[in-house]
Order: C-alpha cells, then sequence, then structure tokens
C-alpha cells in the first residue's frame, strides 16, 4: 500500500477538483472541536482518482462516544452564478459578481455526499467527508481518534484531535428553534418514478424524512402551494364538492410524526392568480375560481376545516399541528387574506395559523408569519414594531432576491448556511423556511436554472433512487445547532449573544465572508456556552 497525500479542509471551506495539495503536512493531528450532541465535519482532498465501484475500507480506532461516518464527495457544476439582484437570478456577467462569489461560472465544486462504505460511488479525484457525531451524554475533554481508509493501492491515516466541548446541544425534540424545509409530493414522485402514494412514493418520503431530520428539520410542511396533489375535494355527479378526503394528508403526517417531527403542516387551501392581484382563490376549486370572501368559499371552508378538526382530535395533534392557508400573501391582497383568516378562525378558534408573507399589513391575521429576509429588512421599523406587539415570527428564503443576500446557493460561501441561523437571533425570529430541499431541476435545465440561483432548489441529491446529503446540508444543520449554543449564551448573557452574532452577521447582506475568521468567530461560541454550561 502507497500512502497517499491529502489535503485537509474545514466544513466551512468549499473544496474544488482543480485545488492542489500544496498545503499537506504529513503525520500533523486534524483538530476538531464539538459540542455534547453536536456534529462536525472535515473534509479531505487526495492525489488519486477512483473509479465507480472501486473497493474503498475503513478503520477507526478510539471512538469512545463519537459516531464517525464517511462520505465520498462528488462534483457538480455550476454553469450560471447568482445575479447581483432581481430576476432572472442568474448571470453571465463577471464584473456584477465579483465582490461576493467564491468563483466565477462555470466552475465545478465538491457538493453532493455519496455514502462511502464498501465501494465509491462516482468517478473522480478522491475527496471525502469525515462526519463525527458526539453523545451528549458522553465526558467533556479531548481524545485521539484514528482513522485509516483504504481504496486501490493507496492508504490514508488521519489522526483526529477531538476536543469535546462541555456545551450540550438538546435533542431535536427538545429544541424550541422551528426549521421547515418544504417536501413536495410532484419532486417525490420524479424521483421514485411512480405515481403520488403509490407503494413506491411512500419509501421514498420515508427516505426523505429520515435525511430531513438528520438535519435537524424538526417541522414538517408537505407544500402544494398553487394546486392540490391529487385534489383533495369529494364532489358529487354535477362537479360539486360536497366532502374532503383527508386521509393520504393524516398518513403522511402520521409517518412523519413517527420519524421524529415536532410540528404537522397541512395543506395550503388558496392562493392568488397573479402577483398584482386583490383576490385569493381557493385551490381546490381552481378552475371556478372561487374567491374567498364568497358565500361558496365558506361553504366549502367549512367542510373542510370540519375534517381538520377531525383528524387533529383523532390523532392527538391538538399540541402539534399548524395550518398554512396562502403562499405569499402580497401587498395587493392582504385585505382578502385577512378575511380568510378570520373565516378559518370563525370555523376552528384553536388552529394556530402559519404563512410565509410578502407584507407587514396583516398584523394578527396569521398566528405566525414567516417573513421573506429581504422585505424583512425592507420594512424592518413596521416588523419590528409588529414584534413588539406580540406578533410571533419566523423568516424565509427562496429563489429571489439573489447575489450576496444569504441563501445556501453554490457561489457564496458556504457557511453562509451556517449564517443564515444566526439571523433568527439578530432578529428575534422563531424559525427558518426554505422552500428548495429536494426539488428536481438545476444544473441540466437551463430554462430552470436561470431563473433559480445556482443550488437554491434542493440541498440534497436524488442518485439512483437515493438520497444524497450535501456539504450545504451540513452546514444547514451545524446553523441549527450554532443556534442552540447561542441560546444558551443568550439566556445568561444576552449583550454576549448579540456581540457574537454581530461579528458574524449585521444584514442578510452583510456578513463575514472568511471562513478562518468565521472560525474563530465560532469557537469562541463554543467556548463562550461551555462557561455558562451549568
Amino acid at each position: 500500500m502507497e500512502k497517499a497525500k491529502y489535503r485537509v479542509y474545514t466544513q466551512n471551506q468549499w473544496v474544488f477538483p482543480d485545488d492542489k495539495i500544496d498545503l499537506f503536512v504529513e503525520d500533523q493531528p486534524v483538530n476538531v472541536h464539538i459540542a455534547r450532541g453536536g456534529n462536525v465535519a472535515v473534509q479531505f482532498l487526495t492525489d488519486i482518482n477512483v473509479k465507480k465501484g472501486d473497493k474503498v475500507t475503513s478503520k477507526i480506532c478510539d471512538a469512545n462516544g463519537i459516531h464517525v461516518q464517511f462520505y465520498q464527495m462528488v462534483p457538480v457544476t455550476i454553469p450560471l452564478n447568482s445575479a447581483p439582484d432581481g430576476k432572472p437570478n442568474t448571470t453571465t456577467n463577471p464584473d456584477e459578481v465579483e465582490d461576493f462569489v467564491t468563483r466565477k461560472a462555470p466552475f465545478d465544486v465538491y457538493d453532493a455526499l455519496a455514502p462511502m462504505v464498501d465501494t465509491i460511488s462516482y468517478d473522480s479525484r478522491l475527496a471525502f467527508t469525515v462526519r463525527m457525531t458526539a453523545c451528549s451524554k458522553m465526558a467533556p475533554g479531548a481524545q485521539m481518534i484514528d482513522v485509516t481508509i483504504e481504496t486501490g493501492n493507496s492508504v490514508f491515516k488521519i489522526q483526529f484531535n477531538v476536543i469535546v466541548h462541555k456545551a450540550v446541544i438538546p435533542h431535536m425534540s427538545q429544541s424550541k428553534l422551528s426549521v421547515v424545509n418544504w417536501v413536495v409530493p410532484g419532486a417525490i414522485c420524479a424521483q421514485c418514478n411512480d405515481e403520488i402514494y403509490s407503494d413506491a412514493y411512500w419509501k421514498m418520503y420515508r427516505k426523505l424524512l429520515t435525511h430531513l431530520v438528520d438535519i435537524r428539520n424538526n417541522h414538517l410542511s408537505i407544500a402544494q402551494t398553487w394546486r392540490h396533489e391529487p385534489d383533495e375535494a369529494v364532489r358529487d355527479e354535477n362537479g360539486k364538492i360536497i366532502d374532503f378526503d383527508l386521509s393520504y394528508l393524516e398518513k403522511a403526517l402520521k409517518i412523519a410524526e413517527k420519524a421524529g417531527m415536532t410540528k404537522l403542516y397541512g395543506s395550503y387551501v388558496a392562493h392568488w392568480v397573479n402577483w398584482n392581484e386583490e383576490q385569493i382563490y381557493l385551490l381546490w376549486d381552481w378552475d371556478k375560481k372561487c374567491d374567498v370572501s364568497s358565500c361558496e368559499a365558506y361553504r366549502q371552508l367549512k367542510i373542510y376545516f370540519t375534517r381538520v378538526r377531525e383528524m387533529v382530535e383523532r390523532n392527538g395533534w391538538h399540541d402539534k399541528y399548524i395550518q398554512p392557508l396562502v403562499d405569499e400573501p402580497q401587498f395587493q391582497n392582504a385585505a382578502e387574506y385577512r378575511i380568510l383568516c378570520g373565516v378559518v378562525r370563525s370555523l376552528y378558534p384553536e388552529l394556530v395559523i402559519h404563512d410565509p408573507v410578502e407584507v407587514y399589513n396583516i398584523a394578527g391575521a396569521a398566528d405566525i408569519i414567516s417573513v421573506k429576509q429581504a422585505i424583512y429588512e425592507k420594512y424592518l421599523d413596521e416588523f419590528k414594531e409588529l414584534q413588539a406587539s406580540g406578533q410571533r415570527m419566523t423568516y424565509y428564503a427562496c429563489g429571489a432576491p439573489a447575489g450576496r443576500t444569504m441563501n445556501r446557493v453554490l457561489d457564496l460561501p458556504v457557511f453562509v448556511g451556517r449564517l443564515s441561523f444566526w439571523m433568527c437571533h439578530r432578529y428575534n425570529f422563531e424559525g427558518y423556511l426554505h422552500w428548495g430541499y429536494h426539488n428536481e431541476g438545476g444544473f441540466d435545465n437551463t430554462n430552470f436554472i436561470k431563473i433559480m440561483s445556482p443550488g437554491n432548489h434542493s440541498i440534497v441529491y436524488c442518485v439512483d433512487g437515493e438520497y444524497w446529503e450535501t456539504i450545504r446540508s451540513m452546514a444547514q444543520l451545524s446553523g441549527a445547532e450554532d443556534w442552540e449554543l447561542l441560546s444558551i449564551i443568550s439566556e445568561k448573557e444576552p449583550e454576549t449573544a448579540h456581540r457574537l452574532v454581530e461579528k458574524g452577521c449585521r444584514t442578510f447582506d452583510d456578513y463575514e465572508m472568511d471562513p478562518d475568521k468565521f472560525e474563530k468567530i465560532y469557537l469562541e461560541i463554543l467556548e463562550t456556552a461551555d462557561r455558562l454550561t451549568d
């Protein structure tokens, strides 16, 4: 066996296939800091090429209380950069992006993480990630872990100096942070290559839930925002809606509850047709354009929420169930949104309503509003006034705006996905939502990527019927854990927490972009949380 060279990267650095191994230091331990109950990943780029199907073996010594996993890092191609703002959200003009992107497109970057257990999954220059998870009850302190990886004629011997910190990341079920990544039925159908609610569909759905729980996504939202897939309405021979069948929704939520989700979201019920319209229409009678303020809408909603109440009571979900109504109400249809919320409250007063919004003039309409990050800062005073009045609030990111604005795209620093959770502390948000977890499209779809900044549509990849995690999904996991560490600090020293957050990020467009500086800030957070842990 030939001892192969490698270069070490933190999980907060992008690794590129054309990087050179010019920082190789032989036989020096890799220092790793980890909170109890937390995770950390270390990346390695080697100087050998591997092929799909090559045998690979690994050996772990002295990992007491630490679970170790291995992933082959797979490169993806970025044909276009995120544009500075507006639509289209991509650009080929390098002058527009040079002040914020990590590289100018086109370029390749390692993002996908294929489980590396017995064989290699992809032909490429070998890069791999070692992920460590610390037991929440283990004793703090330093320990040495030896890892050996063999493939072909090459062997990698790596020694980790793991510093386990006193601070403890609580189990996801105990977290006060709400994390939502949309689950899209149509995308699951495409990924399992079968019809909705088939056996293959449910199998794929369960796989997706496993990955969601792994990155501390604790709220399940099955997003059917433009139309129901399929329509839940039951009609008579004349096409009139006479009932609703929520059995598939109920099954999906029961599976999610068993998987570990702490909050369960129902289906959206209405939407507007065009951005500038005042009207909002029921989704299940979409062709008839049934306005939510009409008598017919009231009749249908009364039947629908009778069935919702029955489902909630049947399963004991009174403290778990959350109802979205409309995705992204706008200023021009805010009055109709208020009417809809009022109708629903009259039908089911105990229901918790939570919607992504792009308006501030809906105070009290929904129990929880999720505000797009750019909209929040555009109307900062108005939203802060709402929060001061008691309005519960989370925030969300989606396809726009692009550019420098925080998002988990492939041409911004990878740790921006972590900083997104720090902003929850900065602006007193209860949580974070993103639409693009596993959606189809992207790199091989020219039309789609022109309207969607690179990587915005997903942070997992579906390959041969399996979901592969990514460096960016690891960043989301770390960000949710960072939020817990900052909560430990904020509970006892809120000014210290504020100061530490401000070192990393001031606004959604103004944040630290140097990975080395980010590492120092994170270590200060970890050590401060240690000091304040009983």
